[in-house]
Formats: C-alpha cells, structure tokens, sequence
C-alpha cells in the first residue's frame, strides 16, 4: 500500500507479536525477520511511551498505555467503513470487482463493493440477495454458520439456479465442509452462468465469521489468474479481519 511509514509498520508487528506473550529481542527478531538492532530501537521507542514494558530476563510484554487507549474505543465496529480501504487497495491491484456481503437471514446480502477499473470486469449492487446454496460469498458465509442455520439449510429447498448450482445435499454439505476447511469457497458457475468466484471469510473480535469477501471473474480466466484472484480475496479479508480485531 503507498503512503505508508515503514518505522511504524514495523512497530505494529512487533506489538502484535508481544500480543502472544512475553518475548526477547533475538526473539522477536527471528520472528519478524528484521534486524535486531531495528528491533530494539523500536522496543525502546514503545517503551519510553509505555506501550511495551521491560520484564526480567531482558524480556518485553504489552504495557499499560495501550489499556488506556483499548478503553477509548467503542464498542461494536463499523464493518463497511473499515472493510473499504482494504477493497479499494484489492481491486486495484488485482484489476476486479471486489465485495462484501453477510448473513441476513436464510440470505446473502450484498453490503459494499469496490469497483473494478477495467470497464469490462464482473460487478454486482449493493443491496442484492443470493441463496445460501448458490456461490462462493454464500456457501462460505454459510459453512461458517452456526450448526442450526446449516441444518436449516440443508433441509429446504435447493433451487437450481444453473447446471453447476449444488442441489444435492450431500453434495452441498460437503462443499461446505471444505470451504470452512480450506478457508475459502469457489463458485464454478452456480449462480450465474459463464460467472465464477472465490470468497474469503473476514472474522470479527470473537473470532467469528462476520462477512465474506468475495471476487467475481468469468469463465475461462488462466489458472494462474485464479490463483492470484484467490491469494489476493485472503490477503483482502485478512486485512479487514485486522481492522476488526479479528
């Protein structure tokens, strides 16, 4: 991302890597592949301000500034706000429509999108509606799902939208499975013909599923494409689920 400050980049990383418990510098270092002596000036820096605190052993833990600074926060999150940075950045790079959608009942809602560049790309609106069963956004929202909305929707009806759409349920369940293992979902054309998708979850503070951020691409793109469509939709929801403190 452009416009950034390395210094406190790498400040952050090393926050994030005390979150896991006290560490020392050769530690740290070896952990985020940079410099020991990057990472004590930074220790140093952190620590005249209160953010980390020097224990025995020569040792670093989180300290009590960033206590104070957790109380400021409000409560609940902005999800659509803080996801648009990380999908302007992704459909840029990645030259596609990117979007966000959620649970809304037995339905996928659609809740924000970055517009692609190319004047050509797969796009949606905001506001549509997609059936658990039919699409990558959906079938992951869904496999991360609690057991009872699963149950619920492995029970009704699963209309066939095309030739691809999973209508058998043993089938569905264990594209669902799948997903919630791999940590993605793919869309081979399920919901519209001629359209495929690959969808990544975005998890909230709890560590639940909140969201699935997904990319749409037609029939036919280079498999090295879809890699890269795929590695960029889980670097994009990672990113979120950061946000969100996830």
């Amino acid at each position: 991302m452009a416009h950034r400050i390395p210094a406190i980049d790498r400040a952050v990383d090393v926050m994030e890597a005390l979150a896991g418990g006290p560490s020392g510098i050769r530690d740290l270092a070896l952990r985020l592949g940079i410099p020991r002596s990057t990472v004590y000036r930074v220790l140093n820096s952190l620590e005249a301000r209160g953010v980390v605190v020097r224990g025995d052993g020569n040792t670093y833990r989180l300290g009590p500034l960033l206590l104070r600074l957790a109380r400021a926060v409000p409560s609940g999150f902005d999800l659509v706000a803080l996801a648009r940075g990380p999908m302007e950045e992704a459909a840029r790079a990645l030259r596609c429509t990117v979007k966000l959608s959620v649970l809304e009942g037995m339905e996928a809602l659609v809740v924000a999108i970055a517009e692609s560049p190319e004047s050509y790309a797969v796009t949606t609106q905001v506001g549509r509606r997609f059936p658990l069963h039919a699409g990558a956004a959906s079938k992951l929202l869904t496999a991360f799902a609690p057991d009872d909305l699963r149950s619920r929707l492995l029970a009704g009806p699963l209309p066939q939208r095309t030739p691809a759409t999973l209508t058998n349920r043993a089938a569905l369940r264990r594209a669902l499975d799948d997903a919630r293992t791999a940590g993605c979902a793919t869309d081979a054309g399920e919901y519209a013909p001629g359209i495929r998708a690959v969808a990544a979850p975005v998890f909230g503070p709890d560590g639940a599923c909140v969201a699935a951020l997904s990319i749409p691409y037609l029939d036919g793109t280079e498999a090295m494409r879809e890699i890269a469509l795929r590695d960029g939709a889980l670097r994009c929801a990672q990113a979120i689920s950061t946000r969100l403190g996830g």
